[in-house]
């Protein structure tokens, strides 16, 4: 316990930081940035990184998921304010949130107060552990939804993120775990989770999400799939300023 102590003055002190990675579509193999995705750091008092699973598995040993879970969330909404017109993914753990009505006020409070527009908010569910009541879940999703909020679900086809649970709660982006993308050009079994996950994704309206794309050949894969957005680092890797565009033509 006394070695997870340090979580605690982080928290406190706010040293975290966002790091920004583009979430993109492919047109004529041209590629767009549609929007990021924020991910957020841990500061050592050198101003060193901490990465995020390291800060995450001291937050629980000392009972601080929920408050990590918030100043990385408003550290996340604060640092977005500088994504125009673009789709911004925030990460939450949705077991940390007991009710969201209060425990997403100042989130909800920040966004208008940097006049970030609603629409660009898509907050993205990235705990795989088993959520026991997906009535719980449910509520917070459409509390998110009610305020004009967007949200995708994370890392589909692995743990317990099962097809039932992706009818249930109707997300409006599906992300394709890295399991099943990274490699799928090559793998057959791969390639039949892809396919099963995209084509329930589009009958429920929802856009699909390839995340860590990393070979022009899993890419073009993907495409001919039907994917809509795509994420890796075959585009680019996680950086502490957005980027404002991407050169790369996939050939």
């Amino acid at each position: 316990m006394k070695d997870a102590l340090w979580i605690d003055e982080l928290i406190e002190d706010k040293r975290i930081c966002s790091y920004y990675q583009p979430i993109v579509s492919v047109d004529h193999e041209r590629v767009h940035i549609v929007g990021h995705e924020i991910l957020s750091r841990g500061l050592e008092e050198d101003g060193s990184i901490i990465p995020p699973f390291k800060m995450f598995e001291a937050a629980q040993i000392r009972n601080k998921t929920f408050a990590l879970d918030r100043a990385c969330r408003l550290e996340a909404v604060k640092n977005a304010s500088i994504i125009d017109r673009q789709l911004i993914f925030i990460n939450f753990i949705p077991t940390a949130i007991y009710n969201p009505e209060h425990c997403l006020a100042p989130t909800f409070a920040l966004i208008q107060e940097l006049n970030i527009k609603p629409e660009q908010i898509v907050f993205e569910v990235i705990e795989t552990e088993d959520v026991q009541d997906i009535e719980h879940l449910k509520n917070i999703l459409n509390y998110y939804r009610s305020q004009g909020f967007k949200y995708a679900l994370d890392d589909v086809g692995v743990g317990y993120n099962t097809l039932k649970r992706l009818l249930e709660v109707e997300p409006d982006v599906v992300k394709l775990a890295f399991e099943f993308t990274n490699g799928v050009s090559k793998n057959e079994k791969q390639k039949e989770v892809a396919q099963e996950m995209l084509a329930i994704t589009h009958k429920m309206g929802a856009q699909a999400l390839a995340e860590g794309v990393e070979t022009e050949e899993d890419l073009k894969c993907l495409i001919e799939m039907g994917y809509d957005l795509f994420q890796g680092y075959y585009f680019a890797k996680p950086h502490p300023t957005p980027l404002k565009e991407i050169h790369s033509i996939y050939v």
